[in-house]
């Protein structure tokens, strides 16, 4: 089981402006602790893969140590950092958006009742 979502997120090039990008979201039971999210942008698709955990904190508070930052702009719009060796990506996103996928993520799996299966994955990774 899995919930997914199609947005628009507004990437944020360096001088400022903005422009839009066909984002993806996507959330699996089978790995409750994950969102993965796909950018779609002139014909090639860039995924990311994120705590479930960080995004919603990072609804209220920056948060995030690593390769993916999240933290509040405004009361309407959150802010998305992806770092890479090479790169800073930022995006600005509608705060509900996000805060509508979660609720889906948490109506499928419910915080605190997650469960990963390592023998499966290790199983299936393994072959």
């Amino acid at each position: 089981m899995r919930v997914a979502s199609r947005t628009v997120f507004d990437f944020v090039r360096l001088n400022g402006t903005t422009a839009p990008v066909e984002t993806e979201l996507i959330y699996q039971a089978d790995d409750p602790y994950a969102v993965t999210m796909r950018f779609h942008s002139g014909g090639s698709v860039a995924t990311w893969i994120m705590g479930r955990d960080l995004l919603a904190e990072g609804m209220g508070m920056a948060t995030g140590d690593g390769d993916v930052r999240v933290r509040p702009h405004s009361g309407r719009t959150l802010v998305l950092e992806l770092l890479s060796d090479r790169h800073v990506t930022v995006f600005r996103l509608p705060a509900t958006t996000l805060r509508k996928f979660l609720a889906a993520t948490y109506r499928l799996v419910p915080p605190g009742t997650e469960h990963f299966d390592a023998d499966a994955f290790l199983s299936a990774v393994l072959r």
